[in-house]
């Protein structure tokens, strides 16, 4: 048996992650414990932020550790005050290494909240901000992924402090949903950037139209169609075309509940007292019913609503 490499069990294996995890767990707590004695007694040392770095580098959704180093940074801005002439750079120089701790802890987690809020505050501090640049990255993560939402936010504080032009944004979202329609953060982010007149309301609607005959199982597209039909600015006949061509789509996909929904979203914003188009939604809630069992009580409400709303008519 001598020489041969021991092949642990599973329940080695077990204990063994289980003592690494103790291990670790135990290292957090007291560099944990350590970073808020030191912010208890207002010392700030050099060692506790070191052990913050590391841990959020780890971890970077512990909220207390951000607002750590904020305090930090507030207090060399103080600093910085007092020297006219290295102050500043010194100053530049430490903010400098922030933002390239947060872009770290980006890599262990893009998604996180405490990061993107940490960089952007940490850059409305400095005192030479560089918005372009930012701006750029930003552009280059959602080339990356353009389903973080948290970097469409992101952006859109960016385009209020660079002046972008609506037209380029417009532009940019459009080439993310030609890229990939199926892109919830894309859509609401156009949402964001205008008010709809009657000639953007078509335009948006001709867009995810396409989207959704393309992909009519994609939920993305059907919410945005959705915000678009909520416009006022749509004119009734362009909602009767809509009708006329989700007709067409349901005889290709019978069994899309969104097809189905989307007709009782418009037949319910046409002629509200219009008993033609109250029989349809009926008729529509009915059929998601069966589509859609998991929200069969939702749909039950709606219908009973509709039926009222029938015999109301029915009744005059």
């Amino acid at each position: 048996m001598h020489g041969r490499l021991k092949i642990r069990t599973s329940e080695d294996q077990k204990l063994r992650k289980q003592k690494e995890q103790q291990k670790k767990l135990a290292a957090y707590h007291m560099g944990t414990e350590k970073i808020l004695s030191s912010r208890k007694q207002d010392t700030y040392d050099p060692e506790s932020i070191s052990i913050c770095t590391q841990i959020l580098v780890v971890n970077p959704d512990i909220y207390t550790l951000w607002n750590y180093r904020k305090e930090v940074i507030l207090i060399k801005k103080e600093e910085s005050k007092k020297d006219e002439v290295e102050g500043e750079d010194t100053l530049v120089k430490y903010l400098e290494n922030e933002i390239g701790l947060t872009e770290q802890c980006l890599l262990t987690n893009p998604k996180s909240y405490g990061v993107w809020h940490h960089r952007y505050w940490v850059l409305n501090n400095h005192p030479k901000p560089n918005w372009e640049n930012e701006f750029n990255l930003c552009t280059k993560y959602l080339t990356m992924d353009d389903r973080n939402f948290h970097c469409w936010d992101y952006r859109r504080l960016l385009v209020n402090k660079i002046g972008i032009t609506l037209t380029d944004e417009l532009q940019f979202s459009t080439d993310r949903l030609n890229i990939n329609f199926s892109n919830y953060s894309s859509w609401h982010y156009r949402s964001t950037l205008m008010n709809l007149d009657a000639d953007s309301a078509r335009y948006e609607l001709n867009l995810v139209q396409n989207a959704v005959f393309t992909d009519p199982a994609d939920s993305s597209a059907w919410f945005y169609l959705r915000w678009v039909l909520s416009n006022p600015a749509l004119p009734k006949e362009t909602r009767e075309e809509l009708l006329s061509a989700l007709e067409q789509l349901e005889n290709l996909e019978p069994d899309c509940k969104w097809i189905i929904m989307a007709k009782c979203w418009l037949t319910g914003s046409l002629v509200l007292n219009d008993k033609d188009y109250v029989d349809c939604r009926v008729q529509f809630y009915r059929r998601l019913v069966e589509l859609d069992p998991m929200r069969k009580g939702q749909y039950l409400d709606y219908l009973k609503s509709a039926e009222e709303k029938t015999k109301k008519i029915g009744d005059q």
